[in-house]
């Protein structure tokens, strides 16, 4: 049985702000949730079911505790990320690793955005700047150790080119449209343009550090917000 949040609040005299404080979001944030036009993420939850004593079952839809995932396709995934790297080789940039992880992250989201489900269906993680798979970094270093990236470090930079044309044959007509007009839109931007929007997206601002960030909150976003 999902629970009346708002009821509850109300039963214990706690205003919408104080709730809001105590699981550090905007008051408006908390409103959508109370409302249930948002669902409370996993951290969330367990925040309120302390506050308002309700069991942590009762925060969570049934048809949502458990999201279907498709297997991962490995390869795909490095054919997005050296997608994004060739993308920047063409204007004769080198992409950073920060730049490279945002970019895929808006590619995931902004797919789910659209179809209501991902592209890679990896896991986000909330971590310092990014919202980052943990296979990211591996993948990285897959890479650059199979001799098929090549990685500069430029002060606190690590510039990342392709060593030779990346293959394309796991990712649709479509995927490569999507993947090109984020790549276009971010080209002139610097990384801190970049941290900067996904910051003010309501994933990052709703999820606490180290959670995993669900991927239907996108959809709560405006259409220019999503990348």
């Amino acid at each position: 049985m999902i629970a009346n949040i708002e009821n509850i609040r109300k039963e214990k005299k706690l205003t919408q702000d104080e709730v809001a404080k105590y699981l550090w979001i905007t008051r408006q944030t908390f409103s959508k949730l109370e409302k249930w036009s948002i669902e409370p993420t996993l951290g969330q939850a367990v925040k309120l079911s302390e506050l308002l004593s309700i069991d942590i079952d009762n925060l969570i839809k049934t048809d949502t505790k458990v999201e279907a995932k498709k297997p991962i396709d490995w390869e795909k995934y490095k054919q997005i990320i050296q997608f994004f790297i060739e993308n920047w080789t063409w204007s004769k940039y080198k992409i950073t690793k920060t730049k490279l992880a945002k970019l895929c992250y808006l590619a995931d989201f902004a797919w789910y955005y659209n179809n209501l489900e991902p592209i890679t269906w990896l896991e986000y993680r909330r971590i310092q700047q990014w919202p980052v798979p943990d296979a990211f970094f591996s993948t990285i270093d897959e890479l650059f150790t199979n001799e098929i990236i090549s990685i500069e470090i430029d002060w606190n930079s690590h510039l990342i080119t392709n060593k030779s044309y990346p293959k394309t044959d796991k990712l649709t007509l479509e995927e490569k449209s999507l993947l090109t007009k984020i790549a276009e839109k971010w080209r002139y931007k610097n990384n801190e343009e970049i941290v900067e929007f996904t910051h003010k997206q309501l994933p990052w601002m709703i999820c606490y550090d180290k959670e995993i960030i669900p991927y239907g909150l996108i959809t709560q976003e405006d259409p220019e917000n999503v990348y």
